[in-house]
Formats: structure tokens, C-alpha cells, sequence
């Protein structure tokens, strides 16, 4: 008896000091680099290891919100940036949702000639990396007139989206019983209506997790962006590479590129913690019988 209570508090003891140590490694850095956005300079050498808050300083966020590149702008660079990637965040958003739901049910609930060969051909697509076309999509925005216009680069993001996302929802839906597909069949239901009102309010922790990862794609995404759009028109990315180019004597500033980091996690996080109960719930839902 002895012995195993032994066991268990030394398991305990196990189990706390490694979420401890795993807490450390996770917060250590963000710590850092919350001291880093405030400060002052340009060097990281010069961020201590443990804050000095009397030392602290707003000078990054002032030229965050205060730098123009161009005096008759109305915005300053940074935030215009932010306005303009929250936009396509949110057109990305709302397109690859909705695609995602219609070619899901379509190929979870519809009959059609080819269904498996177009499933098997968007698997295919899937396995290139999406910057192996650029240089053909580059071409078709420069026909149709559509570089350096930022929302339009949400096509991209939607069109990319969509095969990954079709598979989620398709698997999703196939945990459905399709009893419920028939009983509104026999009320006189259309296939969009039996979506609409009966399976759309049971996929909804898929439609979540599709949401947060749609979301967080143009946040993140650069080398598409400094390529489509032109200074005038950049997005939270490419400003925040520019302040990381030790070429770029102008703009150079670690310290800045913290503080600007620190702001576009915020609307990150706002949706992360908004969805968090749909991410691994709608994640491994859409997995099953995918």
C-alpha cells in the first residue's frame, strides 16, 4: 500500500513538473518578446532576460500608428496594412465556408457520374505546394487587370482552401445519419433546404474549426502578397518583413517588428478563443470516414 501511494505522488509530482516545464517553454518566449515591443532601440542584444519595466517605452507603437510613408495618406502604414488584411481575412473567411459546405454536402449526400474520380483528382491537387503555381496565376491577375488590388487576392486563398476543407466537411457529414436527409425528403424538403435547416446546425463545430484555420491563412501568408501588391497596398505581412531587412536601413527595426507582431495576434487570438470548443472536436470529427 505504502509502495503505491508512493507511486502515485511520484506520478503527480511527474505530471506537474513536466505541464510546468512545458508552461515555461510555451510563455518564456512571448514573455520575451512582450519586453522586446517596449524596449527602447533597435537591437535585440539589448532586450534583457529579465524586464526592467522602468525602462519600458512606446516609442515602437508611436511609429506604428504615427508613420506615413505618404503624408496624404489617412492611415498610417501599419494600420492600413491591418485594415486591409483583416479584409481579405474576412472575404476568405465567409468563402471558403460556404464553398466548403456546398462541395461537402454535395459529395457527402449527393449522387453524381465521376464523384470518386473528381474526390481522388482534388486529393492529387493537393499534394504540390500552392506556390508552384504563382507564377500562372501571376500572369492571369496581370491579364485581367487584378495586381496590386488586395482584395482579390481572397480568390486565391478560397480556391486553396476549398479541396482540404471538402474533404473536413465531407467526413463530417457522413457521421450524420442520412435518416434525417429522408425524413425532410418525405416532409417535401429540397436538398439546400434539408442543408440548410437540418444538417447545417449540426455541423456547426466543423464549420468552426474551418472558420479559425481560413482566418489565420492570410495573416500569415507572404511571399503571395509582396508578390500581387505594391507598397501602397501591403498587408500586416509584408511591413512586418520590412522592419526584419537589415538592407532596408529605412524601415530596419526588430524591436518594432515585436511590437507590430504583438497587435496582429489580437484578432488571432479573439477568434481562436472564440472557436477553441469547435477546433479539436470539429478537427477530428472531419477526419473520420474522410
Amino acid at each position: 500500500m505504502k509502495d503505491n501511494k508512493i507511486k502515485k505522488i511520484l506520478l503527480k509530482i511527474f505530471s506537474m513538473s513536466w505541464l510546468i516545464i512545458g508552461a515555461i517553454l510555451i510563455l518564456a518566449p512571448v514573455l520575451w518578446m512582450i519586453s522586446a515591443a517596449f524596449t527602447p532601440g533597435k537591437l535585440l542584444s539589448g532586450v534583457p532576460l529579465i524586464p526592467d519595466f522602468s525602462e519600458w517605452t512606446l516609442e515602437h507603437y508611436n511609429y506604428i500608428f504615427q508613420y506615413k510613408s505618404n503624408d496624404a495618406q489617412v492611415m498610417s502604414d501599419f494600420v492600413g496594412s491591418f485594415v486591409r488584411t483583416f479584409q481579405i481575412a474576412v472575404i476568405t473567411t465567409i468563402g471558403v465556408v460556404f464553398f466548403s459546405i456546398i462541395s461537402g454536402f454535395a459529395f457527402a449526400r449527393l449522387r453524381f457520374k465521376g464523384k470518386k474520380k473528381i474526390l481522388l483528382g482534388m486529393m492529387v491537387v493537393q499534394m504540390f505546394p500552392s506556390f508552384m503555381g504563382m507564377v500562372a496565376l501571376f500572369l492571369m491577375y496581370r491579364t485581367f487587370g487584378l495586381l496590386n488590388k488586395p482584395v482579390f487576392l481572397a480568390l486565391i486563398y478560397i480556391a486553396g482552401a476549398i479541396p482540404y476543407n471538402t474533404f473536413l466537411v465531407r467526413g463530417f457529414m457522413r457521421n450524420i445519419p442520412k435518416s434525417l436527409d429522408e425524413a425532410a425528403a418525405i416532409d417535401g424538403a429540397t436538398p439546400l433546404q434539408t442543408l440548410r435547416l437540418v444538417l447545417f446546425p449540426l455541423i456547426v463545430p466543423i464549420i468552426g474549426f474551418i472558420s479559425v484555420t481560413a482566418f489565420m491563412g492570410p495573416w500569415l501568408d507572404y511571399i503571395l502578397q509582396s508578390k500581387f501588391l505594391q507598397s501602397e497596398n501591403m498587408t500586416v505581412a509584408v511591413w512586418l518583413f520590412r522592419t526584419t531587412d537589415p538592407l532596408n536601413r529605412s524601415f530596419y527595426n526588430p524591436l518594432t517588428f515585436m511590437a507590430g507582431a504583438l497587435l496582429i495576434a489580437i484578432p488571432i487570438m479573439l477568434i481562436q478563443f472564440k472557436m477553441q470548443k469547435y477546433m479539436v472536436y470539429g478537427l477530428t470529427s472531419g477526419a473520420d470516414k474522410g
